[in-house]
């Protein structure tokens, strides 16, 4: 079994790097390829299923949040900054669901360079039937997981988040300053 094959690869291959790379932490290593990993089973678990309605993970994404954000819709720049996926091609989304008739975009009648996307009745339909589906089957495969472990493990990937946010944006404020000549010599 490849998933087998995988888990033990990475469970057996930590001995020695530390002696290759001296900034190597095993248990940091451990849980980040436990990270990754496990996103990788969800993630394709999750596929699956959506596939059989024709539906991506984005696109699920874009539909649950046009469905439950405010009734004119969204600009397109503004459902990239809450899709959970990459960003990288909102466009291209939108016109696959709206191919498939389950978007439309109107154009804003105070700036007609602006497009707003709107879930269209047949996309709410859709959703209707997939979504609890798709949440009672997330409900199945975390059951075993107590309420409690389920708010620590929140809890942690949030943590980790916050802490990889904002090196991200140091790392830019510190740029930016670079760029405009004011960053100090060291």
């Amino acid at each position: 079994m490849v998933s087998v094959r995988r888990e033990s690869f990475y469970q057996d291959s930590f001995g020695g790097i530390s002696e290759l790379y001296p900034e190597f932490e095993e248990s940091s290593a451990r849980v980040l390829i436990n990270l990754i990993y496990t996103y990788d089973v969800v993630s394709t678990w999750g596929q699956k299923f959506l596939c059989e309605y024709g539906l991506a993970k984005s696109s699920f994404n874009i539909l649950m949040i046009l469905r439950h954000g405010p009734p004119e819709g969204m600009l397109l720049h503004d459902l990239g900054e809450l899709l959970l996926m990459s960003r990288a091609n909102v466009t291209g989304l939108m016109d696959h669901l709206e191919a498939m008739g389950m978007v439309k975009r109107v154009v804003d009648a105070s700036d007609r360079r602006a497009r707003f996307a709107r879930i269209t009745r047949k996309g709410e339909t859709l959703l209707d039937e997939v979504a609890p589906l798709h949440f009672g089957r997330i409900a199945e495969k975390l059951r075993n997981i107590s309420a409690e472990e389920r708010e620590a493990l929140v809890h942690l990937l949030k943590k980790l988040r916050t802490e990889i946010l904002a090196a991200d944006e140091m790392k830019l404020a510190a740029d930016k300053l670079e760029t405009a000549g004011t960053a100090p010599e060291l």
